[in-house]
């Protein structure tokens, strides 16, 4: 194998699958004390809130209230509690004095989790309520939740799903058949190269950094990360994420794409480009280098992850999920949560479905 040495440049692509547009990835919005948004594919859920009346108090408050609701004519409906179970095995919903539900609680990462006709008759009682308190068997407090915003927060879901008007309405109902909007999740096609494990030696790595705009953002303990992205004839490319700057909670890293080519005459050695998305994480925005935060990569799926948490106790920020599909990593899905008011629970903004390209498959088909 010729020596590696380190040269910053572009090398060409080739498109591996036709061309998608651009990931939009729904809008949050505020009701008071709960936060609603959809995703691409209709699917909404509206999120309470640490109450915001005289300033936010965690005393009673051990989790949100999440209600989940699909847009398609299955319409699935969901209404969860997210809390620490310690040693409880039975809850009681109670709203404005009045018990509206009771059942067991389960371990995992829904602690309690109502669906069906039956959320749909906590959530008539949530949408003309004022306070709901979840207990455990004993009376044992488990959360208190502001329903102020909670009405408005549904109607929301109503116009969104386009079911006000009908039946189906959660607030804004009428008498007006529902009709599900035709909205399909796009597919993305992914050409994955076969296995290698060669990656950018370390000298490659440390003249990456020299080159960056990143040089001058790594403080204290850093850690350069390559992985494999696989070999097609006599190429290899790595996935190489630089650190570039460090908070208390968050760590930044930018991603780039390293090719290799073996040949027995070549001394170019490893070439790099800053990884292409087909949409950029949200932390560094459009039009610059991409930035992610929190990274982590999957190299069983190939997928890589950004979660910039708005503070500390993870209750606000916003994550993304991508594939790479052989030529750019591409978004599958998006969360956020834009209040810092205890919601543990993102809401899904954007979600893809992908598949491998079959063999054989010309490039761009």
């Amino acid at each position: 194998m010729p020596p590696i040495s380190f040269i910053v440049g572009l090398f060409t692509t080739v498109a591996t699958t036709a061309a998608l547009p651009v990931p939009q990835l729904g809008e949050l919005h505020t009701f008071k004390d709960w936060t609603v948004g959809c995703d691409n594919g209709g699917n909404c859920e509206a999120v309470s809130l640490v109450p915001d009346e005289g300033g936010a108090s965690y005393e009673d408050w051990d989790g949100p209230i999440s209600i989940v609701r699909t847009g398609s004519s299955d319409d699935i409906f969901r209404i969860r509690v997210i809390f620490e179970t310690k040693d409880m095995d039975r809850y009681k919903m109670i709203v404005d004095g009045d018990l509206v539900d009771t059942g067991p609680i389960v371990q995992g990462d829904y602690p309690i989790e109502i669906v069906g006709e039956d959320a749909k008759k906590v959530a008539k009682a949530i949408i003309n309520g004022q306070r709901l308190v979840v207990q455990g068997p004993m009376g044992e407090n488990i959360t208190r939740i502001s329903l102020a915003g909670s009405a408005a927060a549904l109607r929301y879901i109503d116009q969104k799903q386009n079911r006000a008007g009908t039946e189906t309405a959660l607030v804004a109902k009428g008498s007006r058949d529902f009709e599900p909007d035709s909205t399909e999740i796009p597919t993305i096609v992914i050409d994955q190269w076969k296995s290698a494990t060669l990656v950018p030696d370390a000298g490659a790595l440390v003249a990456l950094v020299e080159g960056s705009t990143c040089k001058n953002n790594r403080y204290g303990l850093v850690e350069d990360q390559a992985y494999p992205l696989g070999k097609r004839g006599n190429k290899f490319r790595a996935l190489v994420l630089i650190s570039c700057g460090s908070g208390a909670y968050n760590f930044s890293s930018v991603p780039y794409i390293g090719e290799y080519i073996e040949n027995g005459r070549a001394t170019s050695g490893w070439t790099f480009r800053p990884a292409k998305f087909d949409r950029q994480p949200t932390w560094g925005g459009e039009g610059g280098l991409p930035m992610l935060v929190n990274a982590n990569w999957d190299e069983q799926t190939q997928t890589l992850s950004s979660y910039a948490k708005g503070r500390g106790l993870g209750d606000c920020g916003n994550a993304q999920n991508y594939i790479w599909d052989g030529e750019q990593f591409r978004m599958i899905d998006a969360s956020a949560m834009d209040e810092c008011r205890g919601a543990y629970e993102w809401i899904t903004i954007w979600r893809a479905k992908y598949r491998k390209m079959e063999a054989g498959t010309p490039a761009g088909k």
